[in-house]
């Protein structure tokens, strides 16, 4: 067996001054949460920064690069009033720097959903891929590359809106449904008043589009949803065995369809019925 020789320097890490780094044009994230960054500073003052920078050099020359990974170390070591940081150097051209910060973002999970829609819609624009391709780069299903795209149809206004109430992607998305920058701030706005769950806003937005042409009218699905009732009329029946006298009906409400269990608080329990025994049938 051949003994390995020794090992090979694919990149070396040198020591940059810090105010010859330039942000990445190419940054999807626009929020830092400050928090997060003081986290983060107080680990690097106490063990260094265990993972350097990647940057390139700036075509222009002047001794200036611009970042392509690392952003949140490289800000910390700011807050820390550090005049270096160790970096690595890359000769990768500016497409393919593009794409590598996008990709280096979007793979964390502290972007919020416009911020990883507009660095996904930035990445197939830069690239020139197709969004099937961006999704086998980022190891994501089809479906839910397609979602995160679609919130960038909401208005700037809306999606801030969004973002300063922490409102998540569920709520942004049914959003959508509705026609109007004005229509959808003044739905946004109840669901953060009332503060509301997703499901609980999908259900809201449906009673403000209406039923889609063509659908079926509310009573119609009110057979269906009886299937989905089914183990709970079950239980239901079930407790009626046990003597307790309870009480079951299925109402529709504002476009909800309503299920309602009532059992007595002072009711004494009645005595269950006894259950008749199988006879066996001779033929």
């Amino acid at each position: 067996m051949k003994l390995p020789g020794r090992p090979k320097t694919l990149r070396q890490v040198i020591s940059l001054p810090v105010g010859s780094i330039l942000p990445s044009p190419h940054q999807p994230r626009r929020d830092f949460d400050l928090e997060e960054l003081d986290i983060l500073s107080k680990s690097i003052a106490q063990n260094g920064l265990l993972s350097p920078i990647i940057v390139r050099r700036d075509p222009a020359g002047g001794g200036r690069y611009f970042l392509i990974a690392g952003e949140r170390r490289l800000l910390a070591c700011r807050r820390l009033g550090y005049e270096e940081v160790p970096a690595i150097v890359s000769d990768a051209p500016e497409a393919n720097a593009a794409v590598l910060t996008l990709i280096e973002n979007l793979h964390r999970q502290d972007l919020n959903c416009f911020e990883e829609a507009e660095g996904i819609y930035a990445l197939m624009k830069e690239s020139g891929l197709s969004q099937q391709k961006v999704c086998a780069m980022l190891a994501k299903p089809q479906p839910t590359v397609a979602n995160k795209l679609r919130l960038l149809r909401l208005d700037p206004q809306v999606r801030q809106f969004l973002i300063d109430h922490r409102m998540g992607e569920r709520i942004a998305r049914c959003l959508l449904a509705l026609e109007g920058t004005d229509r959808q701030l003044k739905a946004a706005r109840h669901i953060l008043q009332n503060q509301m769950s997703a499901r609980q806003a999908e259900g809201y937005i449906s009673t403000l589009t209406g039923p889609k042409k063509g659908g079926r009218s509310p009573v119609g699905y009110l057979r269906d949803f009886r299937i989905l009732f089914s183990s709970v009329d079950k239980a239901v029946e079930e407790i009626k065995r046990c003597g307790i006298s309870v009480q079951a009906q299925t109402t529709e409400e504002d476009g909800f369809v309503c299920y309602t269990i009532r059992v007595p608080k002072t009711a004494s329990p009645q005595k269950a019925a006894p259950r008749r025994e199988r006879q066996a049938v001779t033929v």
